[in-house]
């Protein structure tokens, strides 16, 4: 109940910081907790002990008589006895810090604060963190146990859910381990800003949500069952007829190889209007768009935007394949060759494709919103949700309704003891139990959805 108790003291006192379990390890694992305590440190701004003690209590009372009528047992409570004792005034949101080092999550994976210096192994992915008021430091088991599953189950080019985001640990994690997109919601207003920071401090880039689908069909972004307007389709039809008749030459370069089904037997259109935008080339039967890209690309606004314009595309069903003018010129045996490889590579799914070699390449994106998993009206490859198991029960439906067909989830936040709650609670969704991974006394699952 830590997180639970030291949310009552912030949202309730002047509360400078909280210390949980002091924790030491050597070799991965743990060889010393002081857990079971919890040590809070608050403003005194009472005329005496006696009356910050009433408040306490009182408090105190209220918030578990609220847990008690969710569902909670007073076994799951446990004691919230406590004592006050007075303490010489420090920077407590800097004395913290002194207990905190590089956490090796797994051999792969490094989770470091942002005020040390570290130099990362060879191949090990390394996570620069200031949580500030936001779960998630990469300390907590619950927070590892989902980092697992990510390196061992999220393939390059899923595109990823982090429901709860907290300090945007997971998120983070999901895109340096290949996420063509990863979306990020909380329901604490005020870790929003510090998932972004986080994101910015990894070098990953956040983008606007995408434009809402075109075409009146059933819009997972839109909204089910609402319409979306045809604001672009007219104009644009007009625009691409203009396009094609003032093309590139690198554009007229590649369109001499595309055109009349000359490339592997795929049939390609030009200057062809998809939703808000218009592509370059698109091959309709293979869900396949091919953008040239000149230098300009490389401008952060531009990057910006192609990326906003990838994602919807991604969204749409369709892998994109960038490529730098210059490849047209100098390499465009190495350019067919890698458009004949994504054509027919069995294992594609709808990602973002980049030809290895040129001026740049495309790195995943983040969205982080206000929100909770009911409001998501999109599907994603794999989801991570490390949240308590009363709630992780809850909402198990919404979480289910997010999943693509065969996607992957991982439910962590769960005590050992209260595992039974939530694999009734996935087995009634009809997801299916890949895996379960286990570390000191929390527990997670991998379930995939099979219908």
């Amino acid at each position: 109940m830590e997180d639970l108790i030291s949310e009552i003291f912030f949202e309730n006192f002047e509360c400078d910081g909280i210390v949980m379990a002091e924790e030491s390890y050597k070799d991965l694992e743990m060889v010393s907790t002081t857990e079971g305590a919890l040590r809070i440190f608050l403003h005194n701004e009472y005329a005496s002990f006696e009356d910050l003690k009433y408040d306490i209590e009182n408090i105190l009372d209220i918030s578990r008589e609220e847990f008690l009528s969710r569902g909670l047992s007073e076994d799951d409570l446990g004691s919230w006895e406590f004592t006050l004792e007075e303490k010489q005034n420090e920077d407590w949101s800097k004395k913290w810090k002194e207990q905190w080092d590089v956490t090796h999550v797994t051999d792969k994976i490094a989770v470091v604060p942002d005020w040390i210096e570290y130099t990362p192994k060879k191949e090990e992915i390394i996570i620069k963190l200031e949580p500030g008021c936001a779960f998630g430091t990469g300390t907590h088991q619950t927070t590892q146990l989902c980092m697992k599953a990510l390196e061992k189950y999220m393939q390059k080019g899923d595109r990823v859910a982090d429901i709860g985001m907290g300090s945007g640990i997971l998120s983070i994690l999901a895109q340096k381990l290949g996420a063509s997109y990863v979306y990020g919601c909380d329901t604490d207003e005020t870790v929003i800003d510090v998932a972004k920071e986080n994101a910015s401090k990894n070098g990953i880039s956040m983008v606007n949500k995408y434009p809402p689908l075109e075409g009146g069909s059933q819009s997972m972004i839109a909204g089910r069952g609402i319409k979306a307007q045809h604001r672009y389709l007219k104009n644009n039809i007009q625009l691409a007829k203009k396009l094609r008749n003032n093309a590139t030459v690198c554009e007229k370069i590649l369109w001499s190889y595309l055109q009349k089904n000359q490339l592997d037997g795929v049939k390609f259109r030009r200057q062809q209007p998809i939703g808000p935008y218009i592509v370059d080339f698109m091959a309709p039967t293979k869900k396949i768009v091919v953008e040239l890209d000149g230098s300009q690309h490389n401008e952060n606004e531009n990057i910006e935007n192609d990326k906003i314009r990838d994602c919807y595309l991604n969204n749409q069903g369709y892998t994109v394949i960038r490529i730098w003018n210059n490849d047209i010129y100098n390499n465009i045996e190495g350019v067919l060759e890698y458009i004949i490889d994504v054509i027919n590579d069995p294992t594609r799914k709808s990602k973002i494709s980049t030809l290895p070699q040129g001026e740049g390449n495309f790195s995943g994106s983040c969205y982080f919103e206000l929100g909770s998993a009911d409001k998501i009206n999109d599907k994603f490859d794999f989801v991570v949700a490390n949240i308590l198991h009363f709630v992780l029960a809850e909402i198990m439906p919404d979480l289910k309704n997010i999943l693509k067909t065969g996607a992957l989830m991982s439910l962590s936040g769960i005590l050992y003891e209260k595992r039974q709650m939530v694999i009734d609670a996935y087995e009634k969704a009809g997801l299916e139990l890949v895996e379960e991974i286990k570390q000191d006394q929390w527990t997670s699952f991998v379930v995939k959805r099979v219908d």
